[in-house]
C-alpha cells in the first residue's frame, strides 16, 4: 500500500512480482557460474555455484590455517 495524498491510498499488487521471484530460485534448476581463471588451461569455466561454493570453503580453510601459523611464528619472534 502506498500513500498518495493525505485521503488518498491505492493498493500495490505484489503477487506476480512475488512469483516470479520465488518461481526464479526453483531447485530444479541448476545454477552455473561462469569464473575467469587467468592462468589455467582453459581460462573461462563454467562451475556449479553449489561445487564452486564448496571449492571455496576449501580455500578459505586452507589458507586460514596458513596465516594463523604465520600469526603463530610472528607471536614467537616478537617474544624473541
Amino acid at each position: 500500500m502506498r500513500v498518495i495524498g493525505k485521503n488518498e491510498t491505492v493498493q500495490v499488487q505484489e503477487t506476480a512480482t512475488t512469483e516470479a521471484f520465488v518461481g526464479s530460485f526453483a531447485p530444479s534448476e541448476t545454477v552455473s557460474h561462469t569464473s575467469y581463471h587467468e592462468l589455467s588451461d582453459k581460462p573461462v569455466q563454467e562451475v556449479d555455484a553449489i561445487n564452486q561454493l564448496h571449492a571455496n570453503l576449501e580455500m578459505l580453510n586452507d589458507m586460514q590455517t596458513r596465516f594463523s601459523f604465520v600469526m603463530r611464528e610472528v607471536r614467537y619472534l616478537l617474544k624473541a
